[in-house]
């Protein structure tokens, strides 16, 4: 680990910082997944609406998965070995953190179209040097190709792998955590199995 191991930080509590934070990302992505999947079945003819109250619900879901996510990060950063993450995802996650929580200063950059001034801070000009054109407060974000995107270049899918790595790693290093990870939820995505209509939802009963 980083710190002694006499420390707080040692690798029993590191490893449980990777894994309550593996988890609470995971029940985050689960939650704000459904009701992307809601909103998509709802442009459907003869489908059921998207209430207006779902919209706000996905907002804040969004925004919360992003604080876990970041919290995860915290975590992996305390881990000698670490868990790889790819740089764009690392970088945007915290990006994307940071400015869901300073929105006030935030929102009037990023929600003004054509953007008529420049962020002040560090995440948010390494934010818009990678996104010219985009933003990072949609939170019904899916494309065919890669599904449900957090971020303009975050797709659900990478943060599930993340998930996956750490808690695989965690629980080759104490198998006795495993009795802490609750079971998930059925994807609302029809799935691999489906080629290139993978991404697309699952109805609302689970059926495919």
């Amino acid at each position: 680990m980083t710190h002694a191991p006499g420390g707080y930080f040692n690798e029993l509590m590191v490893n449980r910082q990777l894994l309550i934070w593996a988890i609470a990302t995971r029940r985050q992505l689960e939650r704000w997944e459904l009701l992307v999947a809601a909103n998509l079945r709802a442009q459907n003819v003869g489908a059921s609406p998207f209430p207006d109250a779902f919209i706000w619900e996905a907002a804040t879901e969004h925004h919360f998965l992003q604080i876990a996510a970041r919290n995860l990060i915290r975590a992996i950063d305390l881990a000698t070995p670490t868990v790889p993450i790819e740089p764009t995802i690392r970088a945007e996650l915290i990006e994307g953190r940071n400015l869901h929580e300073h929105w006030v200063d935030n929102l009037p950059v990023f929600r003004v179209t054509p953007r008529a001034e420049q962020p002040k801070h560090r995440s948010g000009k390494a934010f818009a040097a990678r996104n010219p054109g985009r933003g990072p407060y949609w939170w019904l974000g899916w494309t065919n190709t890669e599904g449900p995107m957090i971020l303009p270049n975050v797709p659900a899918q990478a943060v599930h792998e993340l998930v996956d790595r750490v808690e695989a790693t965690v629980i080759a290093r104490d198998s006795g955590l495993r009795r802490f990870i609750p079971p998930r939820q059925l994807s609302p995505w029809l799935g691999d199995e489906y080629g290139k209509d993978r991404w697309w939802p699952r109805d609302a009963t689970g059926a495919s």
